[in-house]
């Protein structure tokens, strides 16, 4: 029985460890942005000055990979901050 349940609470336990690394969300933006595919983030933060005109920025690119982010302004302002800080 103690077995079982030691086996039970390290199941729960490796289940759960995962749920609670969380990424920033400018980590999401490196993966496109980094200087082959899309302007790295250096370049981002010499072109916009603040977390408000990148988030403008990002909104009026006409590039289809960008519509995917293009809805979601609260996950665009967060990595904007996060970016530009």
């Amino acid at each position: 029985m103690k077995k079982f349940l030691l086996a039970m609470a390290t199941f729960a336990v490796v289940t759960v460890m995962p749920t609670l690394a969380v990424a920033g969300e400018a980590d999401t933006c490196k993966g496109c942005h980094n200087g082959s595919v899309a302007p790295d983030v250096s370049a981002l933060k010499s072109k916009f000055k603040t977390a408000d005109e990148l988030v403008a920025g990002a909104k009026k690119s006409q590039n289809p990979m960008m519509k995917a982010v293009q809805g979601d302004e609260a996950k665009l302002k967060a990595a904007a901050a996060e970016i530009v800080k």
